[in-house]
């Protein structure tokens, strides 16, 4: 088995600490050391990967952990995703201004900012065939991914898209499907003004009919480096249930969102795949499409 961990900055309450009060092990806030300790609690036996790809880190882990089954390089992938919100995460973000100063409101008309979460996940991913042999119980399948990065600048996102755009046809060129195989999409959706303003222009480009998106942002806040893993598994969940969640804080919708996101759960119809989209400091894009 083989073993991915994404986060941000790891243990970076450790380096806190030790800058703080000259007390603790600096060296262990590496995300090297937390990759080793979870590898021994787990029982992995391998030196294992980190992906830190900003706020895209565990979707890009998974799209990692697909690619290596799908080359035929492993059959099983354990995919763990951590970050945690720390003096230094708020100050990062507060120093942006892009906190919203009551609670995160995707896709809303008032939007001024996310709002911090934090999050551990994990997921085993392995081959078809490995998990009925082990007679596992699977909850969904990694179909398609892509990736891209729009280089458009450290923190803030390509104002025309073009980035995201590319990692969604991507992802349904590797899934092979078409738009028409989309049921809903789980938008990454932190409830900035560039960031949602950048999704909606993307699914625009993409998808010719109007589909259900949500973000679960305005109720979980944002888990940085976990959000990818988090929202593939509550992205999965919504597949078995035949529903799509709600957008939680959401008032008036955007006109670009208006139609597309709303503040209601409603059923979904027929056996379609979901979309989850996550987007990183670095201009780092990321599509998954789940079923």
């Amino acid at each position: 088995m083989k073993f991915i961990l994404a986060t941000t900055k790891g243990e970076i309450d450790l380096l806190e600490k030790k800058f703080l009060t000259g007390k603790g092990d600096a060296g262990k806030s590496n995300p090297l050391h937390l990759l080793n300790k979870l590898s021994k609690l787990a029982g992995v036996n391998d030196s294992g990967i980190i992906i830190s790809a900003a706020c895209a880190s565990s979707s890009a882990a998974l799209a990692q952990a697909a690619s290596m089954i799908r080359s035929g390089r492993s059959d099983c992938v354990l995919v763990a995703a951590c970050d945690s919100v720390t003096e230094f995460v708020y100050s990062g973000f507060s120093s942006l201004m892009a906190l919203d100063k009551s609670a995160a409101r995707p896709f809303d008309k008032e939007r001024s900012g996310l709002s911090l979460g934090e999050a551990a996940a994990y997921a085993l991913v392995m081959s078809e065939s490995r998990a009925k042999k082990e007679k596992r119980n699977i909850i969904g399948r990694i179909a398609g991914w892509g990736l891209s990065d729009d280089a458009n600048h450290m923190t803030g996102p390509s104002r025309t898209s073009d980035g995201l755009i590319m990692a969604v046809n991507k992802a349904l060129k590797s899934a092979r499907i078409g738009e028409d195989g989309i049921g809903f999409i789980s938008a990454h959706g932190t409830g900035t003004v560039y960031n949602d303003a950048m999704e909606m222009g993307a699914f625009h480009s993409v998808f010719k009919k109007t589909l259900p998106v949500y973000s679960v942002k305005g109720a979980i806040g944002h888990t940085l480096g976990a959000a990818g893993l988090v929202e593939t598994i509550i992205a999965l969940r919504a597949l078995k249930e035949k529903t799509v969640p709600l957008t939680v804080n959401l008032n008036t919708a955007d006109p670009d969102a208006e139609g597309w996101v709303s503040h209601n759960p409603h059923a979904l119809q027929g056996k379609q795949m979901a979309l989850i989209t996550n987007a990183g400091f670095s201009g780092i894009n990321t599509a998954l499409v789940v079923g």
